[in-house]
């Protein structure tokens, strides 16, 4: 992983790494501080070190943390790095939902080639939480989508105001079963043979709920159709008519190209 990269990066992205907390708040988090030692003399715990250089005198520069050996961000495993990334873009430390994306983007751009990316995997009203996904192992085949920009931030943000839009209607089980799902874009593919009058072309695309395989079952047409009708409005609004119809797969079947994947709601002709 090209770690001073990304530390290049934190240091000059827009707002600090621990957001609208403190440092103390924000590594709560992830660190027992009570339990790490002070690197002063003064002091017996990283707690009292970081207060007194970070709050009381501010002798510390704001990436002080990036290589203190303690916090292990520069030589430890990739899961305490990641970990403190997800922190960074969670919504209780960086509210804005463009400005958690933007951020995002850029962590993916530099995680990618070292075989990680974060992605959505639950929502906080309506706000994506993101966290780390073997690229290997990300869901569903994505093709670049035309939603303005074409990054999977962006479909995470869609599902995230899904999410909030069945939660306002008071749609519970359709909302709940959002949690962990993956959307993703792609053309129809020649798996499924246009209707004469059916509004279905060759460059027409499909959305693609990719969730676990255990919860397939529990898609029902009547759910389907309550995430299809606020999904395909969403879609709608950001200029995605071309989207007709809402695919719910199985994740550990969604590599497998032979498979059909199941469709559960459609746009009606």
């Amino acid at each position: 992983m090209t770690r001073r990269d990304i530390f290049d990066y934190l240091r000059v992205m827009d707002g600090e790494w621990w957001g609208r907390l403190n440092e103390i708040v924000f590594l709560d988090g992830l660190y027992d501080l009570d339990a790490l030692p002070s690197s002063d003399s003064r002091y017996a715990t990283a707690r009292r070190d970081i207060i007194q250089h970070r709050m009381n005198n501010l002798d510390w520069e704001d990436d002080w943390i990036f290589e203190d050996s303690r916090f292990q961000l520069l030589d430890a495993p990739d899961e305490i790095l990641l970990a403190f990334l997800t922190r960074v873009v969670h919504p209780e430390v960086q509210p804005n939902v463009d400005r958690a994306a933007r951020q995002v983007d850029e962590l993916n751009r530099l995680l990618e080639p070292d075989g990680w990316v974060l992605r959505a995997h639950e929502f906080l009203s309506g706000r994506p939480i993101y966290a780390p996904v073997a690229t290997a192992n990300a869901a569903g085949p994505v093709i670049p989508l035309p939603l303005r920009d074409d990054d999977t931030s962006k479909l995470d943000l869609v599902l995230g105001l899904v999410h909030h839009l069945l939660d306002a209607d008071g749609q519970g089980l359709a909302r709940d079963l959002l949690h962990g799902a993956t959307l993703s874009l792609r053309r129809d593919g020649g798996f499924f043979h246009p209707t004469p009058g059916d509004n279905w072309r060759s460059d027409s695309y499909e959305a693609v709920l990719t969730v676990d395989p255990t919860l397939v079952p529990e898609f029902s047409s009547t759910v389907t159709d309550l995430i299809w009708k606020h999904l395909g409005s969403v879609l709608k609004r950001l200029e995605r008519e071309d989207v007709l119809s809402l695919v719910v797969e199985a994740a550990l079947l969604c590599r497998t190209a032979a498979r059909r994947p199941r469709r559960v709601a459609r746009k009606p002709p």
